[in-house]
């Protein structure tokens, strides 16, 4: 049984079907158990996650997941749009003309956006049009999602592509890969914290669904008046049935609230720019704005009229917005008896100390900037935790979420050296968990209970179906099963040397490697949900 801190549920057929919605909800099609057809010679033989699916419904349920925390996301305009000017950088003049020749007015752009991303033309050219608001759609996803919570249902296929409707068999597919294709199953978003325990009790027969959302763009800081992105706020909380447990506050583009980390690879800079508030800190409306998601005043008081409290996640926060975060908000309300846990939802080790060694270097990430220690080869980019964001989580008794993106968990972009290193399957995965448990087990300060506790800050955050790059070996949901095998069996690994690492050195009869395994695969993040969601 899985839980999965990031994932994008529902996010392929809703951009797939959301153009011809009238169409699809005549065929009954129209909700979140219609699954797109994965190209299985894709899944087979390309990493990037475009054309086949990682965490649809059907692979989920299929893949024994029984708790997601699901992420609603208005796709940025900053990936179709082309940017006012270039990014910085080598090969100025190679960039100025990719800029032009892959313009979002021309077609090759939308051919590649569409090559790319697998997204139907018709959304590429919705996104790019002056009709697209993040808002609305936000709504409409929101929607889209509660269709069917609580509805036990039998999934649809939806095939996209001329050549493929008319030369594959949905029918036959479900047959040929039920895994895939085919599942009846319930998904139930619940409306408060009992009711989130009483689905608990159900796991076998349902997928409990929190719902969070992946950046703060949705608030339309940088087109709307300050009192209208707050309004928003208040809606999301007064008026959705349904509590937000969290928000991933910056994306990959500027929001008009708080700096983001530097997030996409060297290659995707010739045609796209983040470079507008990225590794800023925050904005005057930003503070407003988390202080009225997570309900403080500004003196780090809590606020109950301003409703439940909306957590924050950390991943994509650039590096002096955490630093930020942490000075003015975090540690003073700690200080006031008010701990506020803090999640990074799907996040891997910079193999850095402080946040300020992150700052200092930043200019100088590249596809290559990456430390090698004794533990392993680790992404050194800002986006990637250090030692004193692990030891905040650690601290507020947050969540660490384990990315499946190998480039983020350090692997390296050079093929020949991938090779060699041999880190692209468990490997890199458990490297990254042995670096965060050391940052607690090395504080000599802590008591060993207080360092036995790290393990309970562990969790799965994929990403899955947010365009990655995945570890090979676990592409998809119904890999979860082999995950937790392979883990375990380096666990124990471990264990057994003749010096062992101190976080695997004290196991007992009690306290096993089956027992770690299973907080960090499930019940840590399901002891998180039922022990702060929302009491609308």
């Amino acid at each position: 049984m899985f839980a999965d801190l990031h994932c994008h549920a529902h996010m392929r057929s809703y951009l797939c079907l959301h153009q011809k919605r009238s169409k699809y909800e005549k065929k009954g099609m129209y909700h979140p158990w219609t699954v797109v057809a994965t190209n299985m010679s894709r899944l087979k033989n390309v990493d990037r996650a475009a054309g086949y699916s990682q965490s649809d419904l059907v692979t989920l349920w299929n893949g024994g997941a029984r708790l997601v925390w699901n992420a609603l996301y208005p796709i940025e305009k900053g990936f179709f749009k082309t940017p006012t000017k270039p990014t910085g950088g080598k090969h100025q003049m190679l960039r100025r003309i990719a800029r032009v020749a892959t313009h979002h007015k021309a077609p090759l752009r939308t051919l590649m956006q569409h090559l790319t991303m697998r997204i139907p033309t018709a959304m590429i050219r919705y996104v790019t049009s002056k009709e697209y608001d993040y808002w609305e759609f936000l709504q409409e996803e929101y929607a889209y999602i509660c269709s069917k919570s609580g509805v036990k249902t039998k999934n649809e296929i939806y095939t996209l592509g001329v050549a493929r409707k008319a030369f594959e068999n949905s029918e036959r597919r479900r047959t040929k890969y039920p895994a895939y294709y085919d599942a009846e199953g319930t998904y139930a978003i619940p409306k408060n914290r009992l009711e989130a325990a009483e689905i608990a009790k159900e796991k076998d027969e349902v997928i409990m669904m929190a719902l969070s959302i992946e950046g703060a763009h949705v608030f339309g800081a940088e087109t709307e008046s300050e009192q209208t992105v707050l309004d928003r706020v208040d809606f999301i909380k007064r008026e959705w049935e349904h509590p937000l447990f969290f928000i991933t506050y910056s994306h990959h583009f500027n929001n008009g609230l708080c700096g983001h980390a530097h997030s996409l690879p060297e290659v995707a800079a010739y045609v796209l720019n983040q470079d507008s508030l990225m590794g800023e800190g925050f904005t005057d409306l930003g503070w407003k704005v988390i202080r009225k998601l997570l309900s403080v005043d500004a003196d780090n008081n809590p606020a109950p009229e301003e409703g439940y409290r909306i957590l924050i996640d950390l991943k994509h926060m650039s590096p002096k917005g955490r630093k930020e975060y942490y000075e003015y908000l975090i540690r003073p309300c700690m200080e006031k008896g008010d701990t506020i846990p803090l999640i990074a939802s799907h996040c891997s080790y910079a193999a850095r100390k402080t946040l300020q060694e992150i700052i200092d270097v930043q200019e100088d990430e590249d596809d290559t900037f990456r430390v090698k220690t004794d533990e392993g080869p680790f992404y050194a980019w800002g986006i990637n935790l250090c030692d004193e964001d692990i030891y905040m989580i650690h601290a507020t008794g947050g969540l660490f979420g384990l990315s499946f993106d190998k480039r983020m968990l350090g692997v390296s972009s050079k093929k020949r050296e991938e090779r060699e290193e041999q880190i692209n399957n468990i490997d890199a995965m458990w490297n990254n968990i042995k670096a965060v448990l050391r940052v607690i087990y090395n504080d000599t300060s802590l008591l060993a209970a207080e360092k036995q506790k790290a393990w309970d800050m562990l969790a799965i955050g994929t990403d899955f179906d947010g365009y990655i790059d995945p570890i090979s070996t676990y592409k998809t949901a119904i890999e979860l099963n082999q995950f937790k095998a392979d883990l375990l069996a380096k666990i124990k690994e471990e264990a057994a040397k003749e010096n062992p690492l101190e976080c695997v050195a004290h196991f007992n009869d009690a306290f096993t490697p089956e027992l770690v395994v299973d907080k960090i695969c499930y019940n840590n993040a399901l002891e998180f949900t039922l022990k702060h969601y929302p009491q609308k």
